[in-house]
Parts: structure tokens; C-alpha cells; sequence
């Protein structure tokens, strides 16, 4: 059997032009929405086991955030934080790497399962943050208050 490398070529052309779509129909569906804004969270890698900084967008809902990573075809978000098991937040600026980009803010996360969860965002997407965490809805009641 004797396969056309012209055929392969555009069999192989079309799978990494589907994918580019897929990719930019992910991004729009998930940069969209109202509440998103960047963020890149300290993971910890299933193979190697060490922690690093993945960029994504964060996306705030009625009860959770929900965190996308940038590179991928996964429409699911990859780390979901529920506002009911946030027990303590803790903020620290960080400068400006580049000059002229906006002041960065580390913002860790305690949670009531013992997790601790290191966000990465611009001032302005803390302050939304910080909002958002403040503005529960009525009848909200943190884990642990009287």
C-alpha cells in the first residue's frame, strides 16, 4: 500500500488547523464571560512533582471560583475554590517585573481542608477578588464563625 505524501501532508495540516480552533473557541468561551480576569496559580506538576507557576484565567461564580489553565483544550476548569472553605487570606505586593506593567499581588489562600492555595493577580483583579469574598451572598456563613 503506498500512501501520497501530499495526502499526509494535508490529512496532518487539517488535525493541527482543527486544533488551533478548538483552542481559540476555549479561550473565547472562557475569556468571555463576565468576572474573568488572568491569574497564574503555584501547582505542583503530576510527573515531576514540583511546584511552578502555571498561567490561566480565573472566573468568579456565585459560590466558587474557577481557575483555567492558558494552554489547553480542557473545557473543565482545572482547580475550583469554594468560598465556603476559605478560612484566611493573606496579601503581599509584588513589584513590577517589567517597567510599566501593572504591581502584582500574591494572594494565599488557607482553606479548611488544610490546602493552601498561592494566586498570582494584577491590583485590580485583587481588589475584584477581595470584593467578591466579601460580598457572599445573604444568608452566607463562613465555616467556622459563630
Amino acid at each position: 500500500m503506498h500512501v501520497d505524501v501530499p495526502i499526509t501532508l494535508v490529512v496532518i495540516g487539517t488535525f493541527c488547523v482543527l486544533l488551533a480552533v478548538l483552542y481559540v473557541l476555549r479561550q473565547l468561551l472562557v475569556s468571555r464571560s463576565l468576572g474573568s480576569f488572568e491569574c497564574a496559580v503555584l501547582r505542583r506538576g503530576h510527573v515531576t512533582r514540583r511546584e511552578g507557576w502555571q498561567n490561566g484565567l480565573m472566573r468568579f461564580g456565585i459560590e466558587r471560583l474557577r481557575w483555567y489553565r492558558a494552554f489547553s483544550l480542557r473545557v473543565r476548569p482545572e482547580l475550583t475554590i469554594d468560598r465556603r472553605e476559605i478560612l484566611d487570606l493573606e496579601r503581599t505586593e509584588v513589584d513590577a517585573v517589567v517597567e510599566g506593567m501593572e504591581p502584582h499581588v500574591l494572594i494565599e489562600m488557607r482553606m479548611s481542608t488544610g490546602r493552601t492555595h498561592r494566586l498570582l493577580v494584577a491590583r485590580s483583579a485583587a481588589a475584584g477578588l477581595l470584593a467578591w469574598l466579601e460580598a457572599a451572598p445573604a444568608g452566607f456563613m463562613r465555616r467556622g464563625t459563630d
